[in-house]
């Protein structure tokens, strides 16, 4: 919600505290493709919406948010589609997920259906969870947010439907609402003819798509032989020690499998099935015990057991299940749900360091990642943001994309400079020396006291330690810098760069909203 919004829903609740916290579009695709793979429960055709270039209309973000299952067949199996959609519905809830869902002949219908139907409930059903008036569970009941298209419907059952729900992108949507053109059935009206002629055969392909349920292909998850490993216990094990030689084994027969069609892991998943004794369970206590999963994301494709091996002990060892004598392991699967085809390239002659030992770079990282966590093992990007403190950002080096392709390994380590400034760049200082950034950023602005004169211009300056001021010697600036509108609350900023009587240099700016002054970095 936006500020305005916020603002008012804690004006109601006093009880209430709101903090700002940053959107992390890789956890977002992260999570999407992970709930894609636990999805294949319900059905083995399951994939992540396709991104195309160019934003939709009714999106904020080029970012992958729903997903798409071919259910043709399975429904007589779940006593219909309701009753399938209804289970998954529930699944969804337990899960802690917050889900509409659409039932019809094509990805068309059911993406328009599930993304618009229900979107004035939605912020209803989310308001009263976020105020407490609801839980999750409640929310579900009162509202399943389930839409089955008959397959005999016609085009007034998506007449209703804003033309954002034809998944157009932002250009035409505007051309249409210029044109007093906001919903299906109004579109409809128009002729074909004129259509292609002002917007582009693209339009008609979208409309036939969803009123004529032209269907289109879903890029599934994963395809063909399952590439799993599952070995049973005729008696539960309690002690890890005695895992070894299971995990080994098991570990070594799907590297076989995968060797066998020239594929490498980029996700790997080790399921340790819990389960009490029988002479430990009482009647009325339910046996099984929910599994302990390990999941693994690699920074490149690998089928090298021994690898594979280091990596799910480093997980074993930085979090192992809770066993005892009354809960043990009773079996183990090991499964690669996304794999690849290996890739050989011949290195140059004269090979550099960065390809000499890239392949060790990457065992590294994925050792590293295994035993400290996917998000404690970055790197660093720069981002398009006029704000210092915000033109860095650490992301994590086992990611995948938002189309949900493996991140290029050459980008990572076979990247070579965009031009080698040891022989373009001057070690005498240019005319703009003086507006360039400081060496040293501090992470956190440190609020100072400054002295202006006449004009605005800081002329002393006192930092929090000191106990008195320090006499401006030189005074840069100012330079105004201000945040992008989309980027959350405005930050306005005046930069100077002044030089104090000790020589220093440091990189000070005023708020120019609350008039207070910063210290932001130093010049060494």
């Amino acid at each position: 919600m936006t500020a305005t919004q916020a603002k008012s829903v804690a004006g109601t609740s006093p009880q209430m505290q709101w903090d700002w916290i940053e959107h992390e579009p890789q956890e977002d695709i992260e999570e999407i493709y992970s709930l894609a793979e636990r999805l294949m429960q319900f059905s083995p055709m399951v994939g992540v919406e396709p991104i195309e270039k160019n934003l939709w209309a009714g999106r904020s973000i080029l970012q992958p948010q729903s997903i798409l299952m071919d259910i043709t067949g399975l429904e007589s199996w779940y006593s219909g589609e309701t009753a399938m959609a209804q289970q998954i519905q529930k699944w969804l809830t337990d899960e802690g997920l917050f889900g509409c869902i659409g039932v019809a002949d094509s990805v068309g219908q059911a993406w328009a259906v599930s993304n618009y139907t229900f979107r004035k409930q939605i912020h209803q059903a989310m308001l009263s969870i976020e105020r407490a008036e609801h839980s999750l569970q409640e929310a579900f009941h009162h509202n399943q947010r389930i839409c089955i298209v008959d397959h005999a419907a016609n085009h007034k059952r998506f007449s209703p439907l804003p033309i954002e729900s034809l998944r157009l992108d932002i250009e035409t949507v505007a051309k249409l609402h210029r044109l007093g053109i906001r919903t299906i059935e109004s579109l409809e009206a128009l002729p074909r003819a004129s259509l292609t002629s002002r917007f582009g055969s693209r339009l008609l392909d979208r409309i036939d798509q969803c009123l004529l349920a032209r269907p289109e292909p879903i890029s599934v998850r994963s395809v063909g032989e399952s590439m799993e490993v599952c070995l049973d216990f005729e008696h539960p094990i309690f002690q890890l020690e005695q895992l070894q030689e299971t995990l080994q084994e098991c570990v070594y027969q799907l590297c076989r499998k995968l060797d066998s069609v020239s594929h490498g892991a980029w996700r790997l998943v080790v399921r340790l099935a819990l389960e009490t004794p029988i002479m430990q369970v009482q009647e009325t206590a339910p046996r099984a015990i929910p599994s302990h999963v390990i999941q693994l994301g690699l920074f490149q494709s690998s089928n090298e057991p021994t690898h594979l091996l280091w990596l799910i002990h480093g997980c074993l060892e930085r979090n192992p299940p809770q066993l005892s004598k009354n809960l043990g392991i009773k079996q183990v699967l090991v499964q690669a749900p996304w794999t690849s085809a290996m890739r050989w390239k011949q290195n140059p002659l004269f090979d550099c360091q960065t390809l000499k030992y890239r392949d060790e770079a990457a065992k590294l990282i994925d050792g590293l990642t295994s035993r400290l966590g996917r998000n404690q093992v970055v790197g660093l990007s720069v981002v398009q943001d006029p704000i210092p403190e915000r033109q860095s950002k650490f992301k994590p080096l086992t990611g995948i994309r938002n189309d949900g392709s493996q991140q290029s390994t050459e980008k990572k380590l076979r990247k070579k400079p965009s031009q080698d400034f040891q022989n373009t760049r001057s070690v005498v200082p240019g005319t703009q020396a003086a507006w360039s950034r400081p060496t040293q950023l501090l992470v956190n602005p440190t609020p100072i006291k400054v002295q202006c004169d006449s004009t605005g211009t800081p002329s002393a300056v006192e930092f929090p330690i000191d106990t008195g001021l320090q006499t401006i010697a030189q005074c840069v600036g100012p330079e105004r810098i201000e945040s992008s509108w989309w980027s959350g609350p405005t930050l306005r900023r005046s930069y100077f760069k002044v030089a104090l009587e000790s020589g220093t240099w440091w990189w000070i700016f005023q708020d120019l909203t609350t008039k207070d002054w910063f210290l932001h970095g130093l010049f060494h």
